[in-house]
């Protein structure tokens, strides 16, 4: 990502300073540059049936030194094939509303960074435009003031990538099924790795949700126990086996979440395989004592690693899925992804996996 940082001599009473590039620019008290999280934007469609594409990102403000700087207006420029086709601006208190403070750097990696710097404010952007033309760059400008009333302007460009999948995956469960929870797009899941995640329900033959009507036993669900299998082949890095599954259907109880996850996100026994070109896929939420796969194998496309369960921060039995850069998904970036055997990952589509 291109980087352009400056400060505005209208504000400051002093010339403006640019510097384009990964590093930014020195300025009298600290540097200031922007960072998006997740750290790289893909082309995702918002709504087929309106031709329209979207995005949902973090935009953080980065500065060397712990400094207050209040937000005054943010202005989003939208470009095609090299000419601006679109621009937003956002200030005022619409601006402080989809401000944070409270977000840490080591969100990145799980540590401090090592030079430190800091987040003093950030930002969730969603951006919908119309999917003609094609915008394959943002160009955003922040405009912020410091704890002495200066002025300061930090820019940066921010391209929007086509995403080509490697992996060819079938869905990572056979049978009737429905897909009760989509990405960030359509509502659901919203954590860095989760913007492209799906949830899917086990259905039976009649595509009905449970055994018994009534009831709240997770284990009355159509499809509890359902095989899960590898959604393509690959080394398992990540698999977790002794997490027990929620006993009551529609209830979250923390008092079921692993230690390291008090306030929810617990993705409870679950399967992280590397498929060796980038890409990672997590398995999720499966029965406690039912996987069948340890880190360090090597498996195939197919083979079953578990069973569907309620393990972990679920409110029923379900099999979550994403695709995302690294093994850990606290700190990879998610992936679009598709299957060979499903058409529609829609959130309300029903299918049947072969």
């Amino acid at each position: 990502m291109s980087i352009d940082v400056s400060r505005r001599s209208a504000l400051m009473g002093a010339a403006a300073l640019a510097v384009t590039g990964p590093a930014a620019a020195k300025s009298a008290e600290s540097r200031f540059r922007l960072r998006t999280v997740p750290t790289k934007i893909y082309r995702s469609t918002f709504n087929p049936r309106e031709k329209l594409d979207g995005w949902v990102f973090f935009l953080m403000l980065e500065t060397e030194q712990s400094q207050t700087l209040a937000p005054l207006s943010l202005r989003i420029t939208y470009r095609a094939a090299g000419a601006s086709v679109r621009e937003e601006r956002i200030e005022g208190a619409a601006l402080t509303s989809i401000a944070r403070q409270d977000l840490s750097p080591s969100r990145l990696t799980g540590q401090a960074p090592d030079p430190p710097f800091y987040w003093p404010q950030a930002f969730r952007l969603h951006c919908y435009v119309p999917q003609t033309p094609a915008i394959d760059e943002l160009v955003l400008e922040l405009r912020v003031a410091d704890d002495r009333g200066r002025g300061h302007v930090v820019s940066a460009r921010v391209p929007i990538l086509d995403f080509r999948q490697r992996t060819s995956l079938i869905f990572p469960f056979r049978g009737p099924a429905i897909i009760s929870q989509g990405g960030v797009l359509s509502g659901g899941h919203r954590n860095r790795s989760g913007g492209f995640a799906i949830d899917a329900l086990g259905l039976d033959a009649n595509y009905a949700p449970m055994r018994k009507v009534g009831s709240d036993r997770p284990e009355d669900y159509a499809g509890w126990g359902r095989p899960i299998i590898a959604p393509a082949g690959g080394i398992v890095v990540q698999a977790r086996n002794d997490r027990p599954d929620q006993p009551k259907d529609g209830e979250s109880n923390p008092a079921y979440f692993a230690p390291e996850y008090p306030d929810g996100g617990d993705v409870g026994n679950n399967v992280v395989i590397d498929h060796r070109n980038g890409e990672f896929s997590l398995i999720a939420h499966m029965r406690m004592g039912s996987v069948r796969v340890r880190a360090g194998d090597e498996i195939a496309q197919g083979h079953q690693i578990g069973e569907l369960g309620n393990s972990g921060d679920t409110s029923g039995p379900h099999m979550h899925y994403q695709l995302q850069d690294g093994p850990r998904w606290e700190f990879a970036d998610g992936l679009p992804m598709h299957f060979t055997n499903v058409s529609s990952l829609t959130r309300g589509s029903y299918f049947s996996a072969t």
